[in-house]
């Protein structure tokens, strides 16, 4: 079963929109079938194993893109106008042969001294979609990152349940699909917010009846500092989770006594290897364990090691 198939049978109302903008737009999956089915021609030269550059966002036509290209096995590279300016590395060192950015697609000319990277290489050997994120780049030039596609939907397998979700993270950042697809794949319902800055996510919050708000510790620090945290102005929240960098006691302390009625969770991922399962003790507890199916963990000489499937 491909991946579109999969998804349709997973929805429980193909008319009901599954992703808010922040400006009121919505979309349903019945129109990323329509925009798939519309899309099926300007695609049918890209074979699987080509690896191809969408630049988009959370829209129909990026949405439907990506899966009708994985479904077809190609090896998808999302990227957002947003890095522009290091398109042309990202796409050397990803090994883009396609890229398609609104209705134009440019098959992109590599050079005959660039060598096939050999995990793609291993990827089309073995008939698999992918898919390549870029690491942030705190450290060096961003990293390209590899993952067979079919072990990126295995966590996806099992049904579970789907919070109304407002979407922190971009169309090209791990975090950012996997909250998407999760969506999709229980018939969520996720927001797009309508800018990434405190007080427009306070009114997307309370507009759309967000239940699940992810967010970095600096970002939920904005909020506190700007007041707009209340106990009773956002009735429908019900969990914070909190990752990508440190939590500070104090911060966790003071946003667990503005907010009472709200679950506070860590959260602990790699672009490499995914989002785990993690176990605080507490709401407001530092402390958490990794873990989960598929994952093993040892400290060596005080590094933490981490290996998944």
């Amino acid at each position: 079963m491909g991946i579109l198939e999969e998804l349709a049978s997973r929805q429980t109302n193909r008319d009901r929109p599954f992703l808010i903008g922040g400006a009121g737009a919505s979309l349903t999956f019945a129109q990323v079938e329509d925009a798939a089915r519309r899309n099926d021609a300007r695609v049918r030269d890209i074979v699987a194993g080509d690896v191809v550059a969408i630049v988009g966002d959370f829209d129909a036509d990026s949405i439907a893109l990506s899966l009708r290209l994985l479904d077809a096995g190609a090896i998808l590279m999302p990227l957002t106008s947003g890095t522009k300016p290091d398109h042309e590395y990202f796409l050397e060192s990803g090994g883009a042969q396609w890229v398609i950015q609104g209705d134009a697609i440019e098959r992109c000319l590599l050079r005959a001294d660039v060598a096939i990277n050999p995990l793609i290489a291993d990827l089309r050997q073995r008939n698999h979609p992918g898919i390549i994120f870029f690491s942030s780049g705190t450290t060096g030039r961003p990293k390209a990152i590899l993952h067979d596609f079919r072990n990126f939907l295995a966590r996806y397998a099992e049904p579970r349940p789907a919070l109304v979700t407002l979407n922190f993270l971009l169309f090209d950042h791990a975090g950012g699909i996997n909250t998407l697809l999760y969506t999709l794949f229980n018939s969520g319902v996720v927001v797009v917010p309508s800018e990434r800055t405190p007080d427009a996510i306070a009114a997307d919050i309370e507009r759309h009846s967000v239940e699940l708000l992810p967010a970095t510790p600096t970002f939920l620090r904005m909020m506190l500092l700007a007041g707009l945290f209340d106990e009773d102005r956002y009735p429908s929240l019900r969990v914070i989770t909190y990752g990508t960098e440190r939590m500070d006691q104090g911060t966790l302390n003071l946003l667990s006594e503005k907010l009472p009625r709200v679950d506070f969770r860590q959260t602990y991922g790699l672009s490499e290897l995914g989002v785990f399962q993690v176990k605080s003790r507490a709401r407001d507890s530092l402390w958490m364990r990794i873990g989960g199916d598929g994952i093993e963990t040892r400290v060596t000489d005080g590094v933490l090691q981490i290996r998944s499937a």
